[in-house]
């Protein structure tokens, strides 16, 4: 719920009910003037989610996992026109005061007094300390090439007194990497380049340096780097490099550690514009497809690739005939691996049309049978929330996936998927037993419960749908209560893989791992 007071309160609040929710921070109940995503796909004010941290407060929905803080920079932007459009000022930082005040309100009472009695202490021993320490700060540590705590939440110390300033000098320079002179090359080209043929020059050099290896990759991959390489896909008179660009990015996200950097570095906006840009080469397009496919296969970057609007174009690449089938091929890896969170899945059941245009995919012979499996494995993630099930079954997911059920099955990878595709669908849901009989979804099941391999995971899964359309099981105990972690992650707010089917989860994890086509060949 919103506060009923914003953290910075002007003269005037008529943008409060007008106002867009998504555009109001949920702690100060304030339009966002720094807005940054968490791993969970919560967005809130910077300067709260610092308040936050420097009271040790965990904010709702902020989730336990990494306190990662990724610039939202398409909101930021929103926010902007929404102002002007509105005749108002877009919206200023708000002070530390107002943000702490605004935290302490959401806190529970007990837990707001010790963290505000807490945060006296730390800061009376800050100011004791900073009057004691000889130490500063070098000034060169502002030029180096760090990663630093600017894109994370710092958690409070538990003790009162706050780190000596050499303390932290000491870690900074611990973090330091060697600089890339390719990266200074290629940063003063893109920002001072007159003529767009150097640009393009220099990014066809770094596109061959992404080449190398994984120890040239990782030196690469800086917040300056990942800066000039946003600003070429961004700006229209680069059109030219985007190609390049595109693959430099699909090159440096192989390092695990990098695909983390590049969400936080704010590319996956640019990356989601070179998909939208009708202007776009078509290999640009391809390879800012398996860009997104490589940072999806981080559970830490899904939920927020989603919220910064990587899903819809996704989606029209997958279910556009009109790409090469590699495009397609790479943007359904990515919705699949988007679509193992909870927020993604929700994503896709609301966006308008995709559930149709997925069975259609799934269902014409005239696809290729690699882009209709992958249209049917992002239906089973889809159906794996009851959102995706009911948006699914609105389309006709339950007699469509029967029909491909019924006319494939000598094609073993697509009954695979179909099977898991109906039982996914069975959960919970009394409306799937009428559309199920009504399609003849009986008759394939029993053929595969009855041909299956004794104990293998087709005819489990089938069986329990039976006995589902049957009414035999009560879906929800069964079916859904038992819920395990799929594919990559425990985040998919349900999954056809419940109930110890296990061999299909890894099953699952293979074709992650043996489809991954963003290789260091780009």
């Amino acid at each position: 719920a919103r506060s009923a007071a914003a953290a910075d309160p002007g003269p005037e609040r008529k943008w409060e009910e007008a106002a867009p929710p998504e555009f109001v921070c949920p702690l100060s109940g304030a339009l966002m003037a720094d807005p940054v995503i968490l791993p969970s796909g919560q967005t809130y004010e910077r300067a709260c989610l610092q308040a936050c941290s420097d009271l040790s407060f965990l904010p709702p929905g902020a989730g336990s996992g990494s306190d990662a803080m990724i610039p939202n920079s398409a909101l930021k932007a929103a926010i902007g026109t929404w102002c002007a459009r509105s005749g108002l000022a877009a919206p200023r930082p708000p002070s530390k005061e107002a943000v702490r005040e605004a935290v302490l309100r959401a806190m529970p009472p007990a837990a707001a007094a010790a963290a505000d009695a807490k945060s006296v202490r730390t800061r009376r021993a800050a100011m004791a300390s900073s009057s004691n320490s000889s130490y500063s700060s070098p000034a060169s540590a502002a030029s180096t090439s760090t990663y630093t705590s600017s894109s994370e939440i710092t958690p409070a110390e538990d003790d009162a007194a706050a780190k000596p300033v050499k303390e932290a000098a000491k870690e900074v320079t611990q973090l330091e990497l060697p600089v890339d002179p390719l990266e200074d090359e290629v940063v003063a080209t893109v920002m001072d380049a007159d003529e767009d043929g150097e640009v393009a020059a220099a990014l066809a050099v770094l596109r061959d340096a992404t080449r190398e290896s994984a120890e040239r990759r990782l030196a690469l991959c800086t917040p300056r780097l990942l800066a000039a390489l946003r600003r070429v896909l961004l700006i229209p008179r680069h059109a030219s490099a985007r190609v390049d660009a595109t693959a430099a990015l699909v090159n440096l996200s192989l390092e695990p550690v990098n695909k983390v950097r590049i969400v936080r570095a704010g590319a996956v906006p640019a990356l989601v514009e070179v998909l939208r840009s009708g202007g776009s080469a078509p290999e640009a397009r391809e390879h800012a497809a398996g860009a997104l496919f490589g940072l999806a296969l981080n559970e830490e970057n899904r939920a927020a690739i989603g919220v910064l609007g990587a899903v819809p174009p996704l989606l029209d690449l997958l279910t556009s005939p009109a790409h090469h089938p590699r495009a397609r091929r790479d943007a359904g890896m990515a919705i699949y691996h988007l679509s193992l969170a909870a927020v993604n899945q929700s994503k896709v059941a609301r966006f308008p049309g995709a559930s149709k245009a997925l069975l259609s995919v799934a269902s014409s012979a005239a696809e290729p049978t690699p882009i209709r499996k992958l249209a049917l494995m992002v239906i089973c993630n889809v159906g794996g929330c009851s959102e995706g099930r009911a948006s699914l079954m609105d389309a006709g997911a339950v007699a469509a996936v029967s029909g491909i059920l019924l006319s494939s099955h000598d094609v073993a990878e697509l009954e695979e998927w179909c099977v898991a595709a109906i039982y996914a669908l069975s959960r919970g849901s009394l409306r799937f037993r009428g559309l199920a009989r009504a399609a003849g979804a009986d008759k394939a099941l029993r053929r595969v419960a009855e041909e299956g391999t004794p104990g293998g995971v087709r005819r489990e899964m089938a069986r329990k749908t039976l006995r589902a359309m049957r009414g035999d099981l009560d879906e929800e105990a069964d079916l859904t209560g038992s819920s395990l972690e799929c594919g990559d992650g425990d985040d998919c707010g349900g999954s056809i893989v419940s109930d110890g089917l296990m061999s299909f989860r890894r099953r699952q994890r293979e074709v992650g791992a043996s489809s991954c086509g963003n290789t260091a060949e780009f």
